[in-house]
């Protein structure tokens, strides 16, 4: 099919860094129903690195990934994706390092939202009260 290569081509560009070797024999798609299928998809061990996960991906494998695709209404729906199969090999991750820096930060960062959250509540009932 003529539109297989660019698929190909749009989902290594998001999907390059989690699965190896993909080409357009794995791929199956459905222009007009939406689907784009993909079978047996084997998982790169750095798949899960920029996660910073206390695990990490010896091996794995995926049976068949659908994408189903609102062609029609691209801007307005959203992409949803279905993983039939997934297994993986996992072993600790002894180079995570702990980053107390960023751990303060994302703690600032939730106090800030939570503060954010209480003035918008305290500005709701000021509202209503007058």
């Amino acid at each position: 099919m003529v539109f297989e290569s660019p698929v190909v081509d749009l989902i290594n560009k998001y999907l390059g860094d989690f699965v190896e070797n993909l080409d357009k024999s794995q791929l199956k798609l459905g222009i007009w129903g939406g689907d784009v299928v993909l079978n047996e998809l084997d998982l790169k061990e750095s798949a899960l690195d920029d996660l910073d996960l206390p695990v990490k991906i010896k091996a794995g494998h995926i049976g068949k990934l659908t994408l189903k695709i609102p062609w029609k209404n691209l801007y307005t729906e959203p992409v949803i994706a279905t993983i039939d199969g997934l297994y993986a090999l996992a072993v600790p991750n002894v180079g995570i390092k702990y980053n107390e820096e960023k751990e303060k930060k994302e703690a600032q960062e939730n106090k800030q939202k939570k503060l954010q959250a209480l003035e918008e509540v305290k500005k709701l009932e000021a509202e209503k009260g007058t």
